[in-house]
């Protein structure tokens, strides 16, 4: 019993305690009424705030995706010089964009079928530069660069970066037909060797997929 009582007291004790802490809140509550209403006042401005930026950053999303449509419209019509217009536009208004980082990779693709190499590598560097990776349009833009070199003389060079582009994409189809570009571009170097080396390379590592019959078929013509 005197265990009970012992027990009891001790309740009794921190209820006394629980009651007066409340005591004292509320009277620091009302002591700082002012300072409870501004930061309340202040929580809920930010989460205005956020709201206010997701939906934001939705409609800026969606913005520049129905642009990135106009643009992808203008260059199937053929209408390039609208296309790179809208396409710069979007650079500009939307950067940062999942659309922007396809218009960038799209306006590089645009300026090296039109002979404008130096404004494609610019386009493509500056995917790679600014933009979180995506692999499809890393491959895009690595291979733009690539065939910029290769398109301004610059073969050895082209080779290099397309046997870069294979080495970190081994193993996928699109490994095997950067081997077969670095092929080619050893072909005209004249580097026959090396050229027999890489399609060797393809016909063995990547028998697979389509990519080894071409391989195939142009080592039987050296």
């Amino acid at each position: 019993m005197a265990n009970e009582t012992q027990k009891l007291s001790k309740e009794e004790l921190q209820e006394d305690e629980f009651v007066e802490g409340a005591v004292r809140f509320v009277e620091y509550v009302q002591e700082n009424a002012q300072a409870f209403i501004a930061g309340l006042v202040g929580i809920v401005v930010v989460i205005l705030g956020v709201n206010y930026f997701i939906k934001t950053q939705e409609q800026s999303q969606a913005d520049a995706a129905a642009l990135l449509g106009d643009m992808l419209i203008a260059e199937q019509a053929g209408q390039k010089e609208e296309a790179i217009r809208t396409g710069e536009q979007l650079q500009t208004a939307y950067a940062g964009t999942n659309a922007s980082a396809q218009a960038t990779v799209l306006l590089g693709n645009i300026q090296f079928n039109s002979g404008n190499y130096a404004e494609a590598e610019r386009h493509f560097q500056s995917y790679l530069q600014n933009y979180d990776p995506v692999d499809v349009l890393s491959l895009a833009a690595n291979n733009g660069l690539a065939a910029c070199l290769e398109a301004q003389g610059q073969v050895e060079q082209a080779a290099q970066r397309y046997e870069e582009i294979a080495a970190r994409h081994k193993g996928l189809a699109s490994a095997g037909q950067a081997m077969m570009k670095a092929a080619w571009c050893y072909a005209q170097l004249g580097d026959r060797d090396k050229q027999r080396a890489l399609l060797q390379s393809v016909i063995d590592e990547y028998a697979r997929f389509p990519v080894a019959a071409r391989a195939r078929t142009e080592i039987e013509m050296l």
